[in-house]
């Protein structure tokens, strides 16, 4: 049974904290591939102190004829090897929102550090948005804890599995070109089991709610193959999958795109195989003369009501995740709209994605109802014999 102790919990709530402001921002950084030899790139955070200066560059809007403002503002470093150091920088407004970084005393930015044989540049790389997302993860994580009590804790527990799963068993996987595909079924299947086992404890419900979970992906995995295969889809949806291709030509991109797809169908399916695995062991606690046959038709039932919301949901994390892209595309001719790379990969996920909760529904049912219900009338069959035995002797 998960037991955890007031000092393990202490223990995992570090854990989170650590994850969440160290390791995964590291993900996000990136050593610049345009320095130039012999320069050393690093990040650090700072502190805007002041806009000392804001002054129109003539020069560059009559390059570009746009509104063109250099700031030069004082920024106090607060970490890496110049911490607690007062620089000037200069910051370059475009009128571009896409690359401006509009600051204000006080804001927190991301500083990229440049050490050349001649000195050490600094430059504002970002806004630091880390701090914000601490306050969010940890409203999310204390809402878990006072409503979910105990199962929040295991929830808790569970995302942290998967997360390391992904970060640090999946991602170098791929990096150092195992074969993704088979990869990412087999951090499925571990992040299944150990999501049902932790969150549900060892039982049946558990185990019948991972096999149907592990089996309906791999088949949608199966269908998302095909459908990249004879798309065809080239794997290049998006800007960031070209970002890398640009600094990894070697990786398989169409398996990456059919690794995305399972990864991002793999929580749904959980959810509704768990909820078809515990209807049935419910139905069976309330009523145990119930047969296999009865509990796989009541868990069907079940299933009908939550695929269909269940599917809506992932299509619609699709469209919300890619609506910046189906508004841009809204105005194109129908036919132009659905044959483009990246929309055509949106809605093959998201299908791909549906026909695996549309699967588990009955996958999960007949396991659960076969597992649970076989397991429920030995516990019958026996009490019975007790009860025949107790009477003999009576008599």
């Amino acid at each position: 049974m998960f037991f955890l102790n007031k000092n393990n919990l202490n223990k995992i709530i570090l854990l989170v904290f650590c994850i969440f402001y160290f390791i995964v921002p590291a993900f996000a950084q990136e050593d610049s591939p345009d320095a130039p030899s012999g320069t050393n790139v690093s990040y650090s955070s700072g502190k805007v102190l002041q806009i000392i200066s804001e002054k129109v560059n003539k020069e560059l809007e009559d390059s570009f004829h746009t509104e063109q403002i250099t700031q030069t503002v004082k920024v106090l470093v607060l970490s890496g090897k110049y911490k607690g150091k007062i620089v000037k920088i200069d910051n370059q407004l475009t009128s571009n929102p896409v690359y401006d970084i509009k600051i204000k005393a006080g804001n927190r930015v991301i500083l990229s550090v440049e050490e050349t044989p001649k000195g050490v540049d600094f430059y504002i790389a970002d806004q630091e948005r880390v701090p914000v997302l601490l306050i969010l993860v940890g409203v999310f994580l204390s809402l878990l804890m006072i409503i979910g009590g105990m199962q929040g804790l295991r929830s808790i527990v569970s995302i942290l599995v998967t997360v390391v799963l992904v970060f640090f068993v999946l991602v170098p996987a791929v990096l150092n070109n195992f074969p993704i595909i088979l990869m990412t079924v087999f951090i499925a299947i571990i992040s299944t089991f150990a999501t049902m086992f932790i969150v549900s404890g060892i039982n049946l419900k558990s185990l019948s709610a991972s096999i149907g979970t592990i089996l309906s992906v791999i088949i949608a995995g199966l269908m998302s193959s095909l459908v990249i295969k004879f798309a065809p889809l080239n794997g290049f949806g998006s800007q960031e999958s070209v970002m890398l291709w640009a600094d990894r030509p070697d990786l398989d991109y169409t398996g990456l795109l059919t690794a995305g797809m399972i990864i991002a169908s793999l929580g749904a399916v959980m959810d509704v195989g768990i909820s078809i695995a515990s209807s049935i062991y419910e139905f069976k606690n309330v009523n145990n003369t119930l047969n296999t046959k009865d509990l796989f038709r009541s868990g069907l039932n079940v299933g009908k009501d939550i695929m269909g919301a269940m599917s809506n949901t992932l299509i619609l994390a699709y469209i919300g995740g890619a609506f910046s892209l189906v508004l841009l595309a809204s105005n194109a001719p129908l036919i132009k709209l659905l044959n483009l790379n990246s929309i055509a990969a949106e809605i093959a996920s998201a299908i791909t994605g549906s026909i695996g909760i549309v699967l588990c529904v009955p996958i999960t049912a007949l396991i659960a109802a076969y597992l649970i219900g076989k397991d429920k009338n030995k516990e019958s069959d026996t009490s019975v014999d007790v009860d025949k035995n107790e009477s003999e002797v009576s008599t």
